[in-house]
């Protein structure tokens, strides 16, 4: 069980980063209106943020921890309704144009990125990863690196490279839907093609 006080501070330390974080994945949401996912302990930052941008979007946040969900109300307020669901069984059908998970190497495994894929409607994206983002500037990632990374240590992150990653993919069978994205992190972009 992830201690929600420190997941409480890492979101407040991110709050900065989310709005480029959804700059940057906002390209992958086809179209105006449309359903939003963010799963993992560390949602409420970038479906607050997207949601911001494209007020016409209907958000939910899925965790399976009763104790980030907390952690989120208490960063972010109500940003939408909160699921608590295991991420690699979410009982939801098909109807999202976008997934969304930041911090996700705390977590992720095959079956993960295999249910992301699964509840996409066609032309949707998925976004899992870990980093930045390739659009967040230097002089906003400088003053908030070090305690994040202590933070993400005492949260247990494991490190998780490229390879890691691609032999993922593959378990899960999208290695045709899936590209690897090393830049600002790296992240898992997945599409669902009709």
């Amino acid at each position: 069980m992830m201690d929600a006080e420190l997941i409480t501070r890492l979101n407040t330390l991110w709050n900065p980063i989310y709005p480029h974080l959804a700059q940057w994945i906002e390209q992958w949401i086809p179209q105006d209106t449309g359903h939003v996912l963010e799963i993992g302990p560390f949602s409420g930052g970038m479906i607050n943020s997207l949601l911001a941008r494209r007020p016409t979007l209907r958000g939910l946040i899925a965790l399976s921890e009763e104790n980030a969900a907390r952690a989120i109300l208490k960063s972010f307020g109500p940003p939408c309704p909160i699921l608590l669901s295991p991420p690699a069984h979410l009982p939801l059908l098909p109807t999202f144009s976008l997934v969304v998970c930041r911090g996700a190497f705390f977590f992720l495994t095959p079956g993960i990125i295999k249910e992301c894929h699964r509840i996409l409607q066609p032309g949707g994206h998925a976004v899992l990863g870990g980093g930045y983002g390739p659009g967040t500037p230097d002089d906003i990632i400088s003053p908030i690196a070090d305690e994040s990374k202590d933070l993400n240590y005492r949260l247990g992150k494991k490190r998780l490279s490229r390879n890691n990653l691609e032999k993922m993919v593959s378990e899960a069978g999208l290695e045709n839907e899936s590209t690897i994205i090393g830049k600002g992190g790296l992240w898992l972009l997945i599409s669902f093609k009709p």
